[in-house]
């Protein structure tokens, strides 16, 4: 159970610690107006408590593949982690950088995270289809945001 809680710590530790200091740096997602927000578009506070699951279930698995002394494949769940975790500095970061949409490297990285979970997932099925399905959610949850990224793309030239 203590190898869990650590892998917990970890990659709650990875959440927060790369995604409070965006924060003071002036890296905040604004909410959409009701006016301009999508019929599907959750609120905004859903958007970290799914976050928080989705880190659980890549806990999880880097307990359970740690656990079958897969110590390649459980690094690659801190690397998917730090991928997912770095959203806002992809986005909004690379916005004031270049003054390009966050909306285009969201989709851009959008398309990076998927392609990584799938990666992961596929590699964790050699080992176990039970264990890949801790990674799916992730792929559904960021197809899904990728649907949001392409409404807004679209309400924005409407």
């Amino acid at each position: 159970m203590q190898s869990f809680l650590l892998n917990l710590l970890l990659f709650y530790a990875i959440l927060f610690l790369i995604n409070v200091p965006a924060y003071f740096l002036g890296l905040r997602f604004e909410g959409n107006e009701l006016g301009k927000r999508l019929w599907f578009e959750p609120p905004g506070f859903v958007i970290p408590l799914v976050w928080v699951v989705l880190f659980f279930l890549l806990a999880l698995l880097r307990f359970r593949l740690q656990a079958v002394e897969e110590s390649g494949l459980a690094t690659m769940t801190v690397v998917l982690a730090v991928i997912c975790a770095s959203y806002v500095y992809y986005t909004l970061g690379l916005e004031k950088l270049t003054g390009i949409s966050a909306l285009k490297f969201g989709l851009a990285g959008n398309i990076l995270v998927i392609l990584a979970a799938l990666w992961v997932g596929r590699k964790v099925s050699d080992l176990s289809a039970d264990l890949s399905y801790l990674v799916f959610p992730i792929v559904v949850w960021t197809f899904f945001a990728t649907m949001i990224i392409l409404g807004q793309m679209r309400l924005k030239r409407n």
